[in-house]
């Protein structure tokens, strides 16, 4: 995120889940120990970002920032996404704190009270042969329960489609290696249903072969004018759209259009 421009009335927003994910890990693993969370409307969001930055002295230079740890000082950072389906904003302000702790919100420690974003947790797993826990992202525990209760009644109630539409969904799961290993397990719970639940007659369908892998990502985003310009042109040619192929409201017949009506149905017979 190009903090260099920060402006709390355009603020700069991240339209690439995966990388707002990879940036929000970075910053608890580089000593951001408190965090607040929420989400708002696109359109409502500069009203937000400029009563946090009265706040909190947001998204300062790197250097200002290391200045302001090595004095003792909490250095703060904002970031936001925008979720398409929605048109909301979640965002975040994590704190790493200095020699005491800001206690005009209510801060959350992401080892205690975890992160979460669109059925996704930040937690800390130990990957075998490493010596400690690292940040990763999987599935909330909610969220997984629900993919598997599916992925079960698809293959019970014996709708292939949706078990192919299933796995090929989760499949394309951003690559984290905590949603990797859920991702894996998956795989081995749709093979033992099936044999379970299915004769040996019943070929299972082919699941991806491959699970996505989380590289390092560019930040990708916009400041949020252009963001709402998108949005506004969207819209217009949608509306375009809708006027151009209007959907045809039939007409009531009267009595006598009725009766040529039923005639020529006669007629067709």
């Amino acid at each position: 995120m190009p903090v260099e421009k920060w402006n709390p009335k355009n603020p700069w927003i991240f339209s690439k889940k995966t990388a707002f994910m990879q940036r929000i890990a970075d910053k608890v693993r580089g000593g951001c120990t408190q965090y607040i969370q929420g989400s708002c409307k696109a359109q409502k969001l500069p009203f937000l970002t400029h009563k946090l930055s009265e706040r909190y002295p947001l998204n300062r230079p790197k250097i200002t920032q290391a200045r302001r740890r090595k004095a003792g000082e909490n250095a703060y950072h904002w970031m936001g996404y925008l979720e398409p389906d929605t048109q909301l904003i979640h965002w975040l302000v994590l704190l790493a704190p200095g020699e005491t702790l800001d206690a005009t919100d209510a801060w959350k420690d992401p080892r205690l009270d975890k992160v979460r974003l669109t059925g996704y947790e930040l937690v800390r797993l130990t990957r075998p042969g490493a010596a400690a826990p690292s940040w990763s992202w999987r599935y909330s525990r909610e969220r997984h329960d629900q993919l598997r209760t599916a992925l079960v009644s698809a293959i019970r109630g014996r709708r292939n489609l949706e078990l192919e539409q299933l796995a090929h969904s989760i499949w394309r799961s951003p690559g984290f290696a905590g949603v990797r290993e859920q991702v894996k397990k998956m795989r081995s719970l749709i093979t033992s249903e099936w044999k379970r639940s299915r004769s040996k007659a019943e070929v299972m369908p082919d699941l991806p072969r491959q699970i996505g892998f989380v590289r390092r990502l560019a930040d990708v985003g916009q400041p949020w004018s252009d963001l709402m310009k998108a949005v506004k042109h969207e819209r217009v040619q949608e509306e375009g759209g809708n006027r151009q192929n209007p959907v045809p409201v039939p007409r009531r017949a009267g009595p006598k259009a009725q009766e040529n009506r039923a005639g020529g149905e006669g007629k067709g017979v």
